[in-house]
């Protein structure tokens, strides 16, 4: 009986397995690493979609806050022309009226600029989202 021993093969074929058997579970921690990244992803996306709602609600409502004032300071503005014009005022009254007057008239082109601002400002942010996505 002549028995023949192949001591380089088996230990080859063994070597090739081992190395298969490690890239496999390099490349299966790797996709549940990616897994992970994207289960996390799609929460912060959650999240900042949760946030924009939040901003585009407070912005909203400042807007809303700020034409109020407007409207606001444009009604006392025309019962100030209403008081001036129907003679009941003396001369001191009429000339504080218009004082007040040009103050509501700044106070409306300030609030006018505010809301410009955040519209001007929202806008580019926006751009600027989705130009990066």
């Amino acid at each position: 009986m002549h028995c023949k021993i192949l001591v380089g093969k088996p230990l080859a074929n063994e070597d090739r397995f081992m190395n298969i058997q490690a890239i496999i579970d390099v490349k299966r921690k790797m996709l549940l690493d990616k897994q992970k990244l994207l289960k996390k992803a799609t929460k912060t996306n959650h999240f900042l979609d949760t946030v924009k709602d939040d901003y585009t609600q407070y912005y909203n409502f400042i807007i809303q806050q700020k034409q109020d004032q407007v409207k606001a300071i444009t009604l006392l503005n025309k019962y100030i022309e209403d008081l001036t014009t129907s003679g009941e005022l003396s001369e001191n009254n009429i000339e504080d009226a218009r004082t007040e007057q040009i103050k509501l008239l700044r106070e409306v082109k300030q609030i006018k600029r505010g809301i410009d601002s955040l519209t001007t400002d929202t806008t580019h942010i926006t751009n600027e989202l989705h130009t990066k996505i």
